[in-house]
This record gives structure tokens, sequence and C-alpha cells, in this order.
């Protein structure tokens, strides 16, 4: 048989006037129930009726637990929630599949139920904006303002809830094992805070990774830039061998508009169609009120962004760093780190100012540990350091580590080392012998503690 709908007496809600079906929404329940083999993929908002909601819910559950969806395992569940009676009892239940033919595909019928949700939330969203229009005291543009945005997240977003029991369960709303663009640095849906001196290269390696995105994986990047002129951008995708197109779009100043803020509806619906990556640059650019240490206006700024990773997108916030030595993770209110999933540091160390050895510290994360990352950069390539590592001598990574860390003790390098499972031991006899052979010099500082350094190499820091 084929999956073309049955002549069904079509209805609407009824008493509310509202689009709806009512037999459509008794038609596809009861057909769950003569056959859950191939469950249907509808959210519970398809369904006008708060009773047809309860019995989805219930036979949604029952089948993410793994358990057969039929009249008998349905009334239990029922019963089992306490809601048998608001959903007019077992009788209406066990009605449901009454005269209901078996049909292999439901396709037709879920998407009348469909485009009857969709309508009624764009009345109620209209509904609201009619009411703000007629109440409000505020301006006309904010008026307008605050009616498109509820009007776009709740048309856009698929979301109308009558009450808090419609509320989809966290496994429903497709959470899973966390993804990448690129581990660890990019996790999917997530904020991530890319911090460090101007000049350190963080603009330049976030386009190398969206470029790498778009290549390797076909995730698209779109670069909102309040921050850079039309010829250094121009002049940064060429040095990374690549141009700006359908994977790569750049929205700057030099545009008749400037770039809006990440949670504009335009941002928001390519965010929700692509799921790709969007990188602010940068932060103090976009921040309205520009006060980066008011903890209000930076937690407002990144909530924004927020929205954009809700609907699956990962957004890269360019931020400065601080200047003093106790607040040099980033610039302004400790909000900026409280609101973030993921924060690297970047710092540079490629000679006469030109982008080198880059080292990504992490100082947040909330996806799990991250570990320091360093990227060689030449040609328009970054290479990451465990990609080079593999082509390493142990004695080159020890280098490269004390390179990266100088002034460090005896103790720290051991911690440093044994980060890398290159062994304490080793990294003891490696420091005695450079200083034998004059590769490696030290510094006695107070109660004798002695800091090393490769030979040669100016002291950047003291650890």
């Amino acid at each position: 048989m084929s999956g073309r709908p049955v002549a069904i007496r079509k209805r609407g809600a009824a008493d509310n006037g509202l689009p709806a079906d009512v037999d459509v929404e008794r038609f596809v329940l009861g057909s769950i129930l003569l056959d859950d083999i191939v469950f249907p993929e509808l959210s519970q908002d398809f369904f006008s009726l708060d009773s047809h909601r309860r019995i989805f819910r219930c036979m949604s559950d029952l089948h993410a637990r793994g358990e057969h969806v039929d009249r008998v395992t349905v009334a239990n569940e029922l019963e089992r929630r306490g809601e048998r009676e608001a959903v007019g009892g077992i009788s209406y239940v066990v009605s449901l599949d009454d005269g209901v033919p078996q049909i292999p595909h439901l396709d037709s019928y879920i998407r009348i139920l469909q485009e009857h949700a969709t309508r009624r939330r764009i009345m109620f969203a209209c509904q609201h904006l009619m009411d703000r229009a007629a109440l409000s005291t505020e301006e006309l543009a904010s008026v307008i303002q605050a009616g498109l945005e509820v009007f776009t997240t709740t048309a856009a977003a698929g979301q109308a809830y009558r009450s808090i029991e419609d509320l989809p369960s966290v496994a429903e709303c497709g959470a899973g094992d966390i993804k990448y663009i690129r581990r660890p640095e990019l996790p999917c849906a997530a904020i991530v805070g890319l911090t460090g001196d101007s000049g350190s290269g963080k603009s330049t390696l976030a386009t190398a990774w969206a470029r790498d995105a778009w290549r390797n994986q076909g995730v698209p990047a779109l670069f909102l830039d309040r921050e850079n002129p039309l010829n250094v951008v121009a002049d940064r995708l060429q040095r990374l061998g690549t141009e700006d197109g359908p994977g790569l779009r750049f929205w700057g100043g030099w545009l008749p508009s400037e770039a809006p803020q990440p949670d504009s509806a335009i941002v928001r619906a390519w965010a929700a169609e692509r799921k790709g990556l969007v990188v602010v640059d940068s932060f103090s650019a976009f921040l309205e009120g520009g006060d980066q240490n008011d903890a209000a206006i930076v937690r407002t700024f990144v909530s924004r962004c927020r929205r954009l990773a809700d609907v699956g997108a990962t957004v890269v916030l360019i931020h400065h760093d601080g200047k003093a030595e106790t607040a040099k993770d980033y610039r302004g209110s400790s909000d900026f780190k409280g609101a973030i999933d993921q924060g690297l540091h970047v710092s540079n160390f490629g000679e006469g100012g030109q982008l080198g050895k880059l080292v990504l510290r992490p100082f947040k994360s909330r996806l799990g540990a991250c570990r320091e990352i360093s990227y060689e950069y030449a040609s328009g390539r970054f290479e990451r350091g465990d990609e080079t590592e593999a082509r390493q001598t142990i004695g080159e990574q020890l280098t490269v580590i004390l390179r990266l860390n100088p002034g460090a003790t005896a103790r720290k390098f051991d911690e440093l080392v044994n980060t890398r499972g290159l062994g304490r031991n080793r990294a003891r006899a490696w420091l005695s012998e450079g200083v034998l052979a004059g590769s490696i010099r030290f510094e006695t500082g107070a109660k004798n503690t002695r800091r090393y350094f490769v030979a040669g190499m100016e002291v950047q820091s003291a650890l």
C-alpha cells in the first residue's frame, strides 16, 4: 500500500480556532500503537491537544527506553505518571487505533501536522507582536525590534510551549557525544574565546581553521569583522593560499553596512541552517556599551553569541589579553571567562614580530581536559605540535619545551615533560647533559633555585 493518505475529515482545533486537525493527530497516534517498529520523527508540538501531547511524550519515552509501544504499555505508563485522567482515561487511549489501517509511511500525515503546528507558532508570535505594539509605551523602533525578536525565535525555532510539561528532554533536543570541528580547539555548538596580544596571530589562526574546516569537512565559516580593513583581510587570505566564497564569507566594514550583531536574524538563520563556524573579530568592537569591564554588558553580549551555539553553530570570539601579569588570559570582566565554553590564550614566539611558533594555552574548558597546543607557522601553513613531534627526536622535543618555557625550574620542567609522556628521569638527565655541553644555561635565583634556558635565548619570562 502506498503512503498516500486516506480520506479523513478535516477540522480545526474547534474550540480556539487555531489551525489543527485532531483526526489526523488521532490517526498518527493510533498508527504508532499498531506498529512502533519505525517510530516517526516528529515533535510533540505537532499535536494541538494537550492530551495528545501527553500521549506522544509517553510513547517517545517508552521508545527511547527500548520498550514496546502498544495499548498496554502506554496505558501503564500513563497510570504510572498519574496522567490517565488528563488524557481522557484508558478508554480513550485504547480507542486511538480503532479502525486505523496499517500504513507503512506516515510522512503525508506528519507533514499535515507540521504545517498546522507552524501556522500556530506564527499566529502566537504575531499575537505577541500585536499585544506589544498596543500596550507598550516604548519608542516604535524598540517595539518593532522586540516584536521581531519574538517572532524569529518563536517561529524559526519551531517551539510554542504552553506548559512546563511540554518541554522536551535533553535527549529529545539532540544531545549526544561532543563533536569537534577541530579537536580539541573547536568543539561544535560551543563558544570559544581566542585571546592574545595584538599581532599574536589570533585572526590568522582562526582563518586557517575556517579554511581547513571547509576544505576537509565541508563546514562553512562566517567572519563578522569590525576590526580589520579590507586589505589586511585580503593579505591574510593570500598568505593562507585561499579565498572567500561559498564556504568562507566575510562581513566587514568595507561593505555598505557594518557587520551585524551575532544574534541578528540574518546571522541566526545562517547558523541554524549551516551549523557552521562564526568568528567574531573582535569582541570589544562588537560590545554594545563599550565597557569590557562591565560584567552585565559582557554577559549580555556572550548571551547573544549563545543563541548561535544553541542552534548548532560554533562561535569563536577573538579578544585581547590583559596587561597585568595576574590577568593575562583576557581583558576585562571575569564574566568573559565565566560565559564562554573554552578559552585559549595565544602567544607568538616568532622573531621580529613575524608569525612563527604559536602556543595556545587553555585557561577555561567546560568540555573536558584541553592541553597546551603549539603550532609552527610557515608559508601559509599551521602545523600542530603533535603532528611535528612525531618526526622529532626526544632531544628535539625537550628543546622545544624549554624554548617555550624559558626560566623553568627543574621541577617545573619535570611537570611539562611528564604531560607529554617523555619521562622525569630523561628530562633531568637531558638538562644536566645540556649544561655540560653548553647548549643549556641556567641562572641562580632565590634559595639557590636554578632556572634553565636554551643557550643563546634571551630571558622572556620567569616561571
